[in-house]
């Protein structure tokens, strides 16, 4: 039998906190499971942070045990038992520390999976046979990560950010971040002194508190055709080494060198909205806003275009709001586009394999999905069906779906 200090070691390594989601955890996972999302309140943090965090939870926790037991034996979510409780135990670990507005714990016998959400949810846990996912598809269905270069006429930084930060990057040995590093007639000495520090245009992440740039200035008399020379570098150590293939990339610069880097970019990430402004005139916040202003009007802009499409593709049979014909097209793996409306839930089932849809007639007045642990709802179903066939899933306001309808979707091809 394990010790007990092997049994928290065990338990420790079983929690995991997560940076994006990943469908494939949704397969192969044997019941009982146990979703659960709690908002974060930010006002209390510091005087009350682990009573209120660990009141909700456990009054939360409470609710699944009781629907486990009226469906499972006891010995069967053991493990979930003993994650929770671990949870509980362990108010100072750095998933309660470092929350956002929220938290969603997936929870198995042998894992945990633990997000942080840059919303505050509604209080909520469902437990059963399968995981309830879309307050998480609500959180990263966009695409929460991007990278941001930062790009004066003699240096440039590069930076990764998400929803709550954004943080640099240091540079590969390959790569010079410094104009006066790769040509012998710069006479920028501060910028030859500085070579060993990790990046020109430097700042420390947001996590709490700013930082402002180096003090170093831009060299206003570089060359044109010096500055072109410094772009194409750039252009080519961007595109080489620290670009990756799906992630886009925000260009920050003044607007005096935009047009020019553009001009000779191949990044194929690279948006077509930047931040017009010097970089070193922004500080980590600043940098911040302006990024998820431009990753939310892309968002948006998205969101549109497929809205747009509903109308066309509806007299043509390859869309539709009916609940029916949606779930006969994600049985037959045909649905490339789902939007649904935060928020809402529907009680019933859906039965994959055939695209039935049933709708759950009981009057309990507690029966509403996010309230009710034992309660499944078919948009949540909708969502995992249309995952697993690669759609894109959108949960948006009522005022951004292409119908009245509280779920719509676009087929890859009509019936």
């Amino acid at each position: 039998m394990k010790d007990e200090k092997e049994i928290l070691r065990t338990t420790d390594k079983s929690i995991h906190v997560m940076e994006d989601f990943d469908p494939s955890l949704l397969e192969n996972v044997a019941a009982p499971v146990v979703s659960l999302y709690i908002p974060v309140h930010h006002d209390e943090r510091e005087e009350r942070r682990d009573l209120w965090d660990a009141d909700m939870f456990k009054d939360l926790m409470k609710d699944a045990y009781r629907t486990l037991s009226e469906h499972y034996p006891d010995e069967s979510f053991k493990g979930i038992h003993n994650k929770a409780d671990y949870l509980l135990k362990h108010p100072d670990m750095p998933l309660w520390l470092h929350a956002g507005e929220g938290l969603g714990f997936l929870m198995n016998n042998d894992d945990v999976y633990v997000y942080n959400l840059f919303f505050a949810p509604e209080p909520m846990v469902s437990a059963g046979d399968t995981y309830f996912i879309k307050p998480l598809l609500r959180n990263f269905q966009y695409g929460t990560e991007y990278f941001v270069l930062e790009l004066s006429g003699d240096r440039f930084s590069w930076a990764k950010g998400d929803r709550t930060h954004v943080e640099h990057q240091p540079m590969p040995s390959e790569v010079h971040d410094f104009f006066s590093q790769l040509f012998a007639n710069s006479d920028d000495s501060e910028a030859d002194m500085d070579k060993g520090e990790q990046g020109a245009l430097d700042y420390i992440s947001l996590e709490g508190h700013m930082g402002q740039y180096h003090d170093h200035q831009s060299r206003n008399d570089v060359k044109k055709e010096d500055a072109e020379q410094w772009f194409r570098y750039v252009n080519r150590a961007v595109s080489e080494y620290l670009a990756d293939s799906e992630t886009p990339i925000i260009l920050c610069c003044d607007e005096a060198h935009e047009s020019a880097f553009r001009k000779i970019s191949t990044i194929k990430n690279l948006l077509p909205e930047g931040i017009k402004k010097d970089p070193q005139s922004l500080n980590g916040k600043e940098l911040l806003e302006a990024s998820l202003a431009i990753m939310d009007g892309l968002r948006d802009a998205n969101i549109q275009k497929m809205a747009d499409e509903f109308g066309a593709d509806a007299a043509h049979g390859k869309a539709s709001d009916d609940w029916n014909t949606i779930g006969m097209a994600l049985a037959e793996r045909r649905v490339r586009v789902l939007f649904m409306t935060a928020g809402k839930a529907l009680p019933g089932g859906f039965d994959i394999n055939t695209g039935a849809v049933t709708f759950d007639a009981d009057a309990n007045p507690v029966d509403e999905g996010y309230s009710d642990p034992a309660a499944p709802d078919i948009t949540d179903a909708f969502a995992k069906a249309a995952l697993a066939q690669d759609a894109h899933v959108y949960i948006v306001d009522q005022a951004q779906m292409p119908t009245d309808a509280s779920v719509a979707a676009l087929f890859r091809y009509a019936e």
